[in-house]
């Protein structure tokens, strides 16, 4: 097994979700325990990925796009974030670090799930038993996130509550 460059991009796009994750949690300390159980599918996708496992693209691309779904279509937060963006360019400054860092978390997740397609676009045996992982993932996930929400956030369950109803 040979590693490559896709490979390594999206380990360390996961390893970067993992520390913005550190400082959102050093900056505001009730959100620390989530964002521990948070890392834990990035951790996991950037092992396996570098591991070039089919599970590890699928982790990848289920995990990051969760979150870009989440904070990008069901909260403000990366519209809001890339609003600072704008602000801190205009203006050379910026009212609120702690949303300006939905920029760089919404790059490396986004990086995580293009990096694991492309990955797993150039493994030599693909099958369509390959779906299994993927819809494995896409339901794992979804779940995993919305039981630790429940757990050490539950002030933040509201943005779940079309999917909890069904």
């Amino acid at each position: 097994m040979t590693r490559n460059k896709t490979d390594v991009g999206a380990a360390v796009c996961a390893m970067s979700f993992i520390v913005i994750l550190g400082v959102a949690a050093y900056w505001d300390r009730s959100i620390r325990a989530l964002h521990v159980f948070e890392s834990l599918p990035y951790l996991m996708a950037a092992i396996l990925c570098l591991r070039q496992s089919k599970f590890g693209y699928a982790l990848g691309v289920s995990s990051g796009a969760f979150w870009l779904w989440t904070a990008g279509f069901l909260t403000t937060f990366v519209r809001n974030g890339f609003d600072r963006l704008v602000m801190l360019l205009r203006t050379g400054g910026v009212d609120r670090l702690d949303i300006l860092i939905a920029v760089p978390a919404a790059i490396a997740t986004g990086g995580l799930v293009l990096f694991s397609v492309v990955g797993y676009a150039r493994l030599p045996n693909k099958s369509w038993r390959d779906l299994g992982p993927l819809v494995a993932a896409l339901v794992v996930v979804p779940a995993f996130f919305i039981v630790i929400f429940a757990a050490f956030a539950p002030q933040y369950l509201g943005m779940f509550r079309g999917m909890l109803r069904r």
